[in-house]
């Protein structure tokens, strides 16, 4: 890939996730999820082989949820690969899912103990917890791919058109979003002292749909502010679908566990 020092000098384009500055020279590469390749075009970390699976899926994870012109750009990218995509998916959210799960297996788990001090109930208790978390593991993916492909749909119509690929590639790297709006992202802001970023992280649940709605449409599909609206009406069904399955993988567990 070259000299680390060599691509230093290759000019930021996106914010770095180490100081926030859009024109900083000196970290894009080294911690953001951004790697300077040939020819100007951006990818994310995660395709890069050269680096450990944590480290990239961490540094795509931020970028992608900090820097939405980014994820635009490296999700639509000419040629670029679903596979990987898919790997970082799976991935992300098995970390993310996992960083809620585990907590809250053990407090439930301590609180069982202390009222019942059955062995057997802690047991169901984390179980639970698991069967849990392997549902929503792929839940999550499906997610983010339906509301992906919604948006694009709606785009589409109104705008400019864009292949399956891009828009799968750009489903399944939001699901870097719940790492770094989760308790892993806002903990990791918390310790380094960066309290901004943590509240902004936290925030980022309830805006990051709409900004990166607005944000893809008037990047891929040409469409401006009037069709924002209708784009994110075109989720409604697809999303109240799936709190439907979600409930009943819910349901399902608890039978599973205490039925």
């Amino acid at each position: 890939m070259g000299d680390p020092a060599e691509l230093r000098d290759v000019p930021a384009i996106a914010i770095c996730a180490t100081c926030g500055d859009a024109s900083c020279p000196g970290h894009d590469f080294e911690a953001s999820g951004e790697r300077p390749i040939p020819h100007g075009r951006r990818a994310f970390a995660w395709e890069d082989e050269g680096a450990t699976p944590l480290r990239s899926l961490w540094r795509t994870s931020i970028a992608s949820a900090s820097d939405l012109d980014f994820w635009v750009r490296a999700s639509t990218a000419p040629g670029a690969p679903v596979g990987p995509a898919f790997t970082f998916a799976l991935a992300a959210e098995l970390v993310a899912v996992t960083a809620v799960c585990a907590p809250l297996a053990c407090a439930l788990g301590c609180v069982a103990w202390q009222w019942t001090a059955s062995g057997s109930l802690v047991g169901s208790v984390v179980g639970l917890a698991a069967r849990i978390a392997a549902a929503f593991v792929p839940l999550m993916i499906l997610i983010h791919v339906s509301w992906q492909w919604a948006i694009a749909r709606a785009g589409a119509r109104r705008g400019r058109p864009v292949t399956r690929a891009a828009t799968l590639r750009a489903g399944l790297y939001a699901c870097g979003w719940d790492v770094a709006t989760g308790p892993l992202g806002v903990l990791a802001a918390l310790l380094r002292g960066r309290f901004a970023e943590a509240r902004a992280r936290v925030r980022g649940n309830s805006t990051l749909f709409r900004e990166a709605t607005r944000c893809w449409l008037e990047q891929v599909h040409g469409v401006g502010e009037e069709g924002v609206g209708a784009a994110r009406r075109a989720t409604l069904l697809p999303m109240a679908a799936l709190v439907v399955v979600a409930l009943a993988l819910v349901a399902w567990a608890f039978h599973s566990t205490f039925g």
